[in-house]
């Protein structure tokens, strides 16, 4: 009887390779290179997001003082004067007419958790008051000041 070894069909130098596991996998310089750019593109990715962010709360300020100047038109209407700070908009003092709060103390706390800044007259175009917040810094005059149109 013969018989005929299994890879007889193959070219003898294919049995003499001997197979070695760490040839398939990756060396050391690759998975570290791999690593390198995986933290790269996270760290792209968060300076993205926080530039997100920060033109979201100067969107939100925007959002909030426009609901604050839509109060303090009502507070004149309602009392037949301008208030003479934020807080009288959500405690009257004792020399208004309505004694009706208009907003929560939340409602004038810009997005970087200080409270808008409030002038009357404004300091702008003869405008009888004028609403801002001092943004991120919290310091009056930068250029990170968020005004009301």
């Amino acid at each position: 009887m013969n018989i005929h070894p299994i890879h007889s069909h193959l070219p003898s130098r294919s049995l003499n390779r001997v197979f070695h596991p760490l040839r398939k996998a990756f060396t050391l310089m690759e998975m570290m290179l791999v690593l390198a750019i995986i933290a790269l593109l996270i760290a792209i990715g968060a300076v993205a997001l926080q530039n997100v962010q920060g033109g979201a709360e100067i969107t939100a300020a925007e959002a909030h003082m426009n609901t604050l100047k839509v109060a303090i038109t009502q507070y004149k209407t309602l009392n037949r004067t301008l208030p003479g700070k934020l807080e009288d908009l959500v405690t009257p003092p004792a020399n208004a007419r309505v004694k009706k709060g208009l907003l929560k103390e939340s409602g004038i706390t810009d997005p970087w958790g200080s409270k808008y800044q409030y002038r009357s007259p404004g300091k702008k175009n003869g405008e009888p008051y004028e609403v801002f917040s001092m943004g991120p810094d919290k310091k009056e005059g930068g250029d990170d000041d968020v005004f009301s149109d």
